[in-house]
């Protein structure tokens, strides 16, 4: 073999690896399209703790967790809580949305809006995503969320 089909031999396999990443890719982000409920969170939620991700086909994303327990306000009203109230709520609940896409394995999150303003207008990353049947996991990377990193565990809604 000479040197220029070595060359494009290089190329053509090159261009197959990465043509079947893309294909990989392509597959992941249509598997994790759906509605989909926590199993668990690592333990910033609980044991048990209660969720929603929402992943739609033309890459939008909502997603609510919070633990089982949070204290019930005694005012009966959501502006008129005590500081323990407040405390707990913020340290016991998370809510985002925005855009995401699939890079790899990766689920990045661009996120627009969330309880944690200082998420808003930046780019979330949770690694090791998979989809096996009717369950999702990733591991969130990001400590500025209030934990370490955690493993994510939803299961499909259907």
């Amino acid at each position: 073999m000479n040197r220029r089909s070595a060359f494009n031999l290089s190329i053509l396999i090159a261009s197959g690896v990465l043509l079947s990443m893309g294909n990989a890719s392509a597959q992941l982000a249509n598997d994790i399209v759906g509605t989909w409920t926590i199993v668990s969170a690592g333990d910033t939620y609980s044991s048990n703790p209660k969720g929603s991700l929402i992943l739609t086909a033309n890459g939008r994303y909502s997603l609510q967790l919070l633990r089982p327990d949070l204290p019930k306000y005694v005012s009966n009203n959501r502006i008129k809580g005590t500081p323990a109230e407040y405390k707990a709520t913020v340290e016991g609940s998370l809510s985002y949305f925005g855009t995401y896409s699939v890079n790899g394995n990766e689920l990045i999150l661009h996120v627009e809006g969330s309880t944690f303003p200082n998420w808003i207008g930046t780019d979330q990353k949770r690694v090791n995503l998979t989809v096996i049947g009717d369950e999702l996991k990733y591991t969130n990377t990001a400590p500025s969320g209030g934990g370490g990193a955690a493993p994510l565990v939803w299961r499909r809604i259907k």
